[in-house]
């Protein structure tokens, strides 16, 4: 895969849901080729997370003693891919081996990287090394279960705690997924801290100018089983895309409206900034011409 040539774009990873809103695992199935997206991109990626974790440490890289063996693997996997799959030869520099296998890797991908071991609570995050989280607080994850860690999540236990248990479950070496969830932020960063989810909307962002001053940012996610170890991997790669780009694309445009403008109390409270620059965006592509009041309601 050469995605220098062919750029993936948030937009292109929308999922489009109808009906009802229901907090959905929304998978689909993964080509092993796009596991994790090498673009222009990675070396200023990579010099900000390198910089987040050498000045955060403490709060972006965790590692449990018994999950050693499965962050090595994991290190493996991706370095065989990075290698292979995208041509990129000259690792060895930031994969040291005096550093925990699980802040190797994370210093040569510009995907965020969870390990979940199945524990008699449950699935367990027994390793993580997340610089770039979209406004959550990542050291109350460590070591907690995949119900404490989605706690704060509005509807979840019911829509999604017992589907994503059994989903971990049964999930294959060979049946890999991918998985994206969208937010629309004013903030240009790769790491959004959580106390942004409710802040008040900049004042100088309008109708006029917020194609250009909001983003479109999606995390691309995918979920593989480690074949040795057992462990299952989550990988958590951002894509930002500007709103004036995103309407290049008005179906993609008019279903990241209607999902928002669908969300119930509750979760538009807990997607605060995403429900509230809907309706800015949504002003300013129908005063454009872009989409119709039926395309998005």
């Amino acid at each position: 895969m050469n995605v220098k040539k062919n750029p993936i774009l948030a937009a292109d990873l929308l999922t489009h849901e109808t009906g009802q809103f229901k907090w959905r695992m929304g998978v689909r199935p993964l080509n092993l080729n796009n596991w994790l997206i090498v673009d222009d991109e990675r070396g200023a990626d990579l010099h900000e997370i390198r910089n987040l974790i050498d000045s955060r440490r403490n709060q972006v890289v965790y590692s449990e003693p018994d999950a050693a063996s499965a962050c090595q693997e994991l290190f493996e996997e991706i370095h065989f891919h990075l290698k292979e799959r995208t041509g990129f030869v000259n690792l060895e520099v930031e994969g040291r081996s005096d550093r925990p296998a699980i802040e190797s890797a994370r210093r040569i991908v510009q995907e965020d990287l969870c390990v979940l071991q199945k524990r008699p609570a449950g699935w367990t995050m027994t390793a993580c090394a997340v610089a770039i989280p979209t406004q959550w607080h990542v050291p109350s994850k460590f070591g907690e279960t995949l119900d404490d860690i989605h706690g704060p999540v509005p509807r979840y236990g019911v829509d999604l705690s017992r589907p994503m248990g059994i989903f971990f479950d049964r999930l294959r070496p060979e049946k890999s997924v991918w998985r994206s969830n969208f937010t629309l932020t004013d903030d240009p960063n790769l790491r959004l801290i959580p106390n942004r989810r409710n802040h008040p909307l900049l004042h100088n962002v309008t109708k006029d100018n917020v194609a250009d001053q909001v983003l479109l940012r999606v995390e691309y996610q995918t979920l593989r089983r480690l074949p040795k170890s057992d462990a299952i991997v989550f990988t958590i790669r951002i894509l930002r895309q500007k709103i004036r780009s995103v309407a290049a694309n008005p179906p993609a445009l008019a279903s990241l409206l209607r999902t928002a403008f669908n969300f119930p109390s509750d979760v538009a409270s807990y997607k605060d900034s995403t429900r509230r620059y809907a309706e800015l965006v949504s002003e300013w592509a129908l005063s454009n011409g872009l989409i119709e009041d039926s395309d998005i309601h």
